[in-house]
């Protein structure tokens, strides 16, 4: 019987996390060729744009925030064996609960209004996964098909409160759309003029608090020893319901944060535009690249982010179909649970 090492299953998952990230950005160049554009171009405006157009760094740090923090949620949840393909839903929630509290709280002081805002959104993403939740621990409920589909229903749902309850009033034609934040309730730059907020640093010191509490505590054996073998985690005494509700309900939390930081701190508004993202995939993938560390999501989400903002430059300058930023990231997602399957079928050979 063959068993790698802690540290031959690390390398060997980071050069198949590596080759499924290659793989995603030669099928994107294949895409470009195959359309007959120019591949230097192509390459020139993947690596390239991203710091050297109008707006790109800023577009990069709003990109990192909101993949580390979805990521750091799913990383967790990974590491108790759920899977939590619902962050795009639950961004969606505290994206819509910002604008929620906004109309609804406007009797409050502006600090505290402020604070609302924040905390809407955190809790917004918070109940969104708690269906999934409770259905997962309490009957055994598969929630990778329960937050797929609240995926949806947080579409429809933010629908509904841009057509009525969070609508701008006077908009033309009836558009559903929101009204444009103002200064008072957007996150400022860190320094005036460089286009980097608050929310960057903030995102980042969760993370690192993330580290200490679950890398560096006993609960990271708790939630491994969960996700590894609950048979074994019964027998230690670990309590397998407490562990999942932890993991699943902070990971919809950090979702609703990255709301509220994409609307406070770039958007400043909420219009169906803002629901046809894929952000959540994004950072399933970035988790998984990021080895479910709290740290190494950080490096992988600022990698994501790059080549995100790289690849929507360089379907415009190469005159590519828009899709291949989806095209691109399916394969590495594939890819990357390929390479995590072969990694656990090795380890357990």
């Amino acid at each position: 019987m063959h068993q790698d090492t802690q540290g031959l299953r690390w390398l060997r998952a980071t050069a198949y996390n590596a080759f499924a990230v290659g793989l995603g950005i030669l099928a994107g160049l294949l895409v470009v060729v195959f359309a007959g554009g120019n591949i230097g171009v192509a390459l020139s405006s993947l690596f390239l744009n991203p710091i050297r157009l109008a707006g790109g760094v800023q577009q990069i740090f709003v990109l990192f925030v909101m993949f580390y923090s979805m990521a750091l949620g799913i990383g967790l949840a990974l590491k108790a064996g759920l899977w939590n393909i619902g962050a795009q839903g639950q961004l969606l929630a505290g994206m819509v609960m910002v604008f929620v509290a906004y109309t609804y709280m406007a009797f409050l002081p502006a600090p505290l209004l402020y604070a609302a805002m924040i905390l809407g959104a955190a809790i917004g993403g918070l109940l969104w996964i708690a269906v999934p939740t409770i259905l997962r621990v309490k009957f055994g409920a598969n929630e990778i098909v329960v937050t797929i589909l609240l995926n949806v229903v947080a579409f429809n749902f933010g629908f509904y409160m841009l057509s009525g309850p969070i609508k701008s009033p006077g908009t033309a034609l009836g558009f559903p759309i929101t009204k444009v934040l103002p200064s008072t309730f957007q996150i400022p730059n860190i320094v005036g003029g460089v286009p980097i907020t608050y929310a960057v640093p903030a995102t980042i010191a969760i993370g690192v608090i993330l580290y200490f509490l679950v890398e560096r505590t006993p609960f990271r054996v708790r939630a491994n020893t969960v996700g590894e073998s609950p048979e074994t985690a019964r027998y230690a005494g670990i309590s397998i319901p407490r562990v999942m509700t932890i993991t699943m309900l902070t990971a919809g939390a950090l979702a609703g944060l990255a709301g509220a930081t994409y609307i406070m701190g770039y958007r400043y508004e909420l219009d169906i535009g803002s629901f046809s993202s894929n952000y959540g995939l994004v950072a399933i993938i970035v988790a998984l690249v990021g080895r479910k560390h709290m740290l190494g999501i950080g490096i992988a989400a600022f990698f994501f982010a790059y080549i995100t903002i790289g690849a929507q430059s360089m379907a415009v300058t190469v005159g590519v179909p828009y899709y291949v930023e989806f095209a691109m990231e399916g394969i590495m997602m594939v890819g990357i649970l390929s390479g995590a399957y072969l990694t656990e079928r090795r380890r357990t050979a």
